[in-house]
């Protein structure tokens, strides 16, 4: 059997005159201390390096993946951008041009009439001022025209009133629609405001900034 052996009485300048055992031992410990060493320094520092290009791979991957799936709906964003912009496009021919606002007020008189109701009063508000785009660059200002009306009326008469202004060849809204009924003959006063509106030039939204 092995004798125990104290490190601590091994004289490290007499080593070579050690006997093999406490040699290979020492050559042991030593190979032990320099691969912990390397361990530490080495391969944990290249471990935690090869860890985050797994994770820039992944990261790669991913956007890859995302940017791939973008390109392959690229056209059909493009047809759907075409399409909205044509739609765009359409809606504005639908608004009023200066010569046509007398035209379309009188056509609300025409609905009234049309449906029996009595009118009260059409009276104009203020006029407010948007920005739309058409997804290409391209501004337009839009101006809108509130009208408040005042009519009278029964209830079918009022509803199909609401109809036909939104059957007109203009773009008309409802908006603000306050309905009282009259207890003494069963009719409706029917309040609210009727907008259109109007794509400005390039004249008007000069002097309009000009205003401003």
């Amino acid at each position: 059997m092995a004798k125990n052996i104290n490190l601590k009485s091994i004289d490290l300048k007499n080593l070579p005159y050690q006997s093999r055992t406490i040699q290979l031992i020492l050559g042991a410990v030593i190979v032990a201390i320099i691969l912990l060493l390397a361990y530490i320094f080495i391969y944990s520092d290249t471990n935690n390096k090869i860890s985050e290009l797994k994770q820039e791979e992944e990261n790669l991957k991913q956007s890859y993946i995302d940017k791939s799936a973008q390109a392959a709906n690229l056209d059909k964003l493009k047809a759907e951008l075409n399409q909205i912009n044509s739609l765009f496009q359409v809606l504005l021919k639908q608004l009023p041009t200066t010569a046509e606002i007398p035209n379309l007020i009188q056509e609300l008189n025409d609905c009234a009439g049309k449906n029996g109701l009595n009118i009260d009063s059409v009276t104009p508000a203020r006029i407010s001022h948007t920005n739309s785009s058409d997804g290409q660059d391209q501004h337009q200002t839009i101006e809108t025209l509130p009208y408040h009306i005042s009519l009278t009326g029964s209830y079918e008469q009022i509803t199909q009133f609401v109809r036909d202004i939104g059957k007109l060849s203009r773009i008309v809204t409802i908006n603000s629609i306050v309905l009282k009924r009259n207890d003494k003959d069963n009719k409706f006063t029917f309040n609210a405001i009727a907008n259109t509106y109007k794509a400005l030039n390039d004249t008007e939204i000069k002097a309009l900034t000009n205003k401003k």
